[in-house]
């Protein structure tokens, strides 16, 4: 895009446009400003000889405000496209978010030994990242042995409501009652995972006896 400031205080994308579609009047003069657009939404902002002179007077404080508020100007226009532009975009749904309105639990690792004693972490559908930056799933943050991205996950597979504890990404390992998980194990009740110096208990909500398929089939029904 190139936008160009007719003669008459209008902008327009010199690049459709070999006139201001709002007055009619010719492209800019020697003096117009004009600002350079890539996709990448960066803003460059040129300023000519012409418009250097008609500031008065000519400081560098008011060459910088004038072209402050011209970026400022521009990026609130790209703004407003960039936002246009993601609405018709697909937004990538959970299992259950789209027919329940809501990423409902489906279980709860509860610390039993650690810094976090006491506390419960949520488990939702998919896959839930372990580790002690606070952007995880389980964030345990105050453990600087446990990895900090992805030492473990824990996977709740819908479809057949089971859950899984599988080794992450990191170096380090993770236990599954004391054995090195090394591939995909499978979950029950009251299993406990350690990483570092936590341990953590396993509880299932959903399993064959409750699941959230049962009350999207009873909704139906209903």
């Amino acid at each position: 895009m190139l936008l160009t400031k007719c003669s008459n205080g209008h902008f327009y994308d010199a690049e459709k446009f070999t006139q201001c579609p709002h007055c009619g009047s010719q492209g800019g003069s020697a003096g117009d400003q004009t600002v350079s657009m890539d996709r990448n939404d960066s803003v460059t902002v040129s300023l000519t000889q012409g418009d250097m002179e008609r500031s008065a007077p000519r400081t560098e404080a008011s060459v910088s405000e004038g072209v402050s508020s011209l970026k400022e100007a521009v990026q609130k226009a790209a703004a407003g496209g960039a936002a246009a532009s993601s609405d018709g975009d697909s937004v990538t749904m959970s299992y259950y978010s789209k027919s329940i309105g809501a990423e409902p639990v489906v279980g709860w690792l509860v610390c039993i030994e650690g810094s976090h004693l006491g506390e419960d972490f949520r488990l939702k559908s998919g896959r839930n990242f372990i580790g002690r930056a606070s952007g995880m799933d389980i964030a345990v943050t105050g453990d600087n042995t446990v990895s900090r991205e992805k030492h473990a996950v824990i996977v709740y597979e819908p479809k057949k409501h089971r859950f899984l504890v599988q080794p992450g990404e990191a170096k380090e390992l993770c236990y599954l009652n004391e054995k090195a998980v090394l591939s995909p194990e499978e979950l029950t009740i009251n299993d406990t995972i350690a990483l570092g110096n936590t341990k953590l208990m396993f509880f299932p909500c959903c399993g064959d006896a409750f699941n959230w398929d049962m009350v999207k089939a009873e909704e139906k029904e209903a």
